[in-house]
């Protein structure tokens, strides 16, 4: 499914992410009907969409196929968080739901081995949102996570209705203006004095409890501010959190939110500064991502990505951790080669 190339001016921006994020909502739609996805839970306001989203759900429909053509069974949200839990997180290469190819297993190994050969440490889950079928290396390992952090937080502010996702969408006072405008430099820009407003202003205790709620075991701590050690495992965790907020109507106590909504806030996520996986897939794929990266500030040295691909062969939820400070070709390198594994033997 080809969702489209992003578009940087702001208002086709913002048709052109209604569009994407209605297409996946009507998948998640025929899906649940037609297998059953009892713990997809739907909020009314989700199901309604305009005749210009509709236009293109015939398309959507035929090619969202495309994910579940080898007969597999779709799963729950929590299912798929299950099979991130599940994973081995071992330093080898492991697979779940599916036998990588020697071939697919070699061209991932060689990614891996030019972190290796620069002395870096790397890791990695995806987790395809249909299937549960997970890929995964090393996914235990504690990577600071620099700016990776920021989408997370805000994610847990609008799913627990912290912060009113409609009323900062519409700008509906000078107050949810100014909060809009933050949001935007924060997951577009990575902009760090607007990251400190909010979790100087909504602390660090709503993001813990959130992110436990979801299986994840790594914190904010005063210390660190809005920002952590994580693994690639709870990165994984936290943005299948987010897509079942930003996609599948699933909140963590925000009432009402709207559609449009929604799909502003997932928009802000599409071409974020400095995203690998946006680097390597956006041209082809509609790509909801929020990179970290420090080169020795503080001690600390990253270079992260994690969030969600919509691709042709299915939704799925990628993180790469790595302390490979400025080496962005090995990052993209590795994550094509996913990519590859996850159109290629993961559907087999």
């Amino acid at each position: 499914m080809n969702f489209g190339k992003h578009v940087k001016r702001k208002n086709a921006r913002r048709y052109s992410v209604s569009v994407v994020a209605s297409l996946l909502l009507t998948c998640l739609v025929c899906v649940a009907a037609g297998a059953g996805l009892a713990n997809l839970r739907f909020e009314e306001s989700a199901h309604a969409m305009s005749p210009s989203e509709t236009s293109g759900t015939a398309a959507s429909n035929n090619a969202s196929g495309n994910a579940n053509q080898q007969n597999a069974t779709p799963v729950s949200l929590q299912a798929v968080q299950d099979a991130i839990s599940a994973a081995d997180g071992s330093p080898a290469i492991t697979t779940q739901g599916f036998t990588l190819s020697a071939e697919s297993q070699a061209a991932v190994q060689a990614q891996l081995a030019n972190f290796a050969n620069g002395g870096y440490t790397t890791s990695f889950m995806l987790a395809d949102i249909a299937t549960g079928r997970t890929i995964e290396y090393n996914a235990d390992t504690q990577i600071y996570s620099a700016s990776s952090a920021k989408a997370p937080y805000l994610m847990s502010l609008f799913s627990t209705g912290t912060v009113d996702l409609n009323a900062v969408y519409q700008a509906s006072d000078p107050q949810a203006a100014a909060i809009q405008q933050k949001v935007d430099v924060v997951l577009r820009d990575s902009d760090n004095d607007a990251y400190d407003w909010f979790y100087q202003t909504y602390g660090l205790d709503l993001f813990n409890t959130w992110a436990e709620q979801q299986g994840v075991s790594s914190r904010m701590t005063p210390e660190r501010g809005g920002y952590m050690f994580s693994s690639a495992r709870d990165m994984a965790k936290l943005w299948t959190a987010g897509y079942g907020f930003l996609f599948a109507g699933q909140t963590s106590g925000a009432q009402g939110v709207a559609p449009e909504s929604l799909q502003w806030l997932a928009g802000e996520m599409t071409d974020s500064r400095n995203s690998n996986i946006h680097a390597a897939l956006g041209d082809t794929n509609t790509v909801y991502t929020k990179a970290g990266w420090i080169a020795g500030e503080g001690g600390y040295y990253s270079l992260n990505d994690a969030g969600i691909v919509a691709s042709q062969s299915g939704a799925y939820v990628l993180a790469v951790l790595t302390d490979a400070c400025d080496r962005n070709d090995l990052l993209t390198g590795l994550i094509g080669a996913l990519d590859a594994v996850h159109s290629g033997d993961m559907q087999g």
